[in-house]
């Protein structure tokens, strides 16, 4: 007889992770809600991180763990603990990341309640290198309305609204509609596309308690090419994509939504809005980077 499924699948992504996997792990195994996996897939570690996570699934039954064979990039990553997991519900964690306690139970119950919602997010508090902390516990609209081009507009606008806002991507949703999503693509911005298209699905419900953990950096002068071969090893140039080309892949997404032509038309302004806060985002990074490669070589 096959075990049964549990209610949530959590899936973790991992790479190189060692000084922070326990923190992470630990938040998962402590919480008061029980019926869920932690699915790990280890993208060639080397720095030790393995055998932390051996240790972990050899005292956990819950956690499932594989190894790739070679760098597959975080994307692809991501893609495959999504199709390991069993769960009813599904959520991704990063490593360094980390969940408040009772942040699975109140996110279960709010599904279950709400059987509309395709989703749960909730507030968030993101933790910086320096030990410093923020969080913006936004009061206004989230994408809960029942009008999928409603849903659509504020997603779009979350977009460029700042990153302590809202973090749609590591929300908890429904495991089938996550699978009934295109998979998640090799572009830089394919977070972005895997919103728009849930959030044109279903009301995605809100939280309003910081429940989770986000570890970020803003560095200076990013490499962004690095970054890019990050996510996608074997594609890393290819991923690159403009504001008109990433505006046209979410009209698609609209397009494929089933929606009507009058809901359609109704798209366009908030797709306008989109290129030119898009256009404005990678003009001041151009800004940005060119600045610190000046004061690099000045110094």
């Amino acid at each position: 007889m096959s075990e049964q499924p549990p209610a949530v699948s959590i899936g973790l992504a991992v790479r190189n992770a060692r000084d922070v996997v326990d923190r992470c792990i630990q938040s998962i195994l402590s919480q008061d809600f029980a019926d869920f996996e932690l699915v790990i897939c280890d993208n060639v570690s080397d720095d030790g991180t393995i055998e932390a996570l051996q240790r972990y699934a050899r005292a956990d039954r819950r956690i499932k763990l594989s190894f790739n064979g070679v760098n597959i990039g975080s994307h692809e990553n991501m893609k495959l603990v999504l199709n390991r997991s069993r769960g009813t519900f599904f959520r991704w964690i990063s490593a360094d990341d980390w969940l408040e306690p009772g942040c699975l139970a109140k996110c279960v119950r709010a599904l279950e309640s709400h059987p509309e919602a395709i989703g749960v997010t909730t507030w968030f508090t993101i933790h910086l290198a320096d030990g410093s902390s923020r969080f913006e516990e936004y009061a206004g609209e989230y994408p809960t309305s029942s009008d999928p081009v409603r849903r659509f507009e504020r997603m779009l606008w979350f977009f460029h609204a700042g990153d302590a806002k809202y973090d749609p991507v590591y929300g908890m949703y429904r495991r089938e509609r996550l699978l009934a999503c295109h998979p998640l693509r090799p572009w830089d911005r394919t977070d972005w596309l895997m919103s728009a298209e849930l959030a044109l699905a279903g009301p995605i419900v809100h939280i309003a308690e910081r429940l989770a953990n986000r570890t970020r950096s803003y560095p200076l002068g990013v490499d962004r090419a690095a970054f890019r071969r990050r996510l996608d090893p074997m594609r890393a140039e290819r991923i690159r994509t403009t504001p008109i080309h990433l505006t046209r892949q979410i009209f698609a997404l609209a397009v494929s939504a089933d929606l009507s032509p009058a809901q359609l038309r109704r798209c366009k302004p908030a797709l306008w809005r989109f290129w030119c806060n898009d256009v404005i985002r990678r003009v001041r990074l151009r800004v940005s980077d060119a600045r610190h490669r000046a004061f690099r070589r000045s110094g």
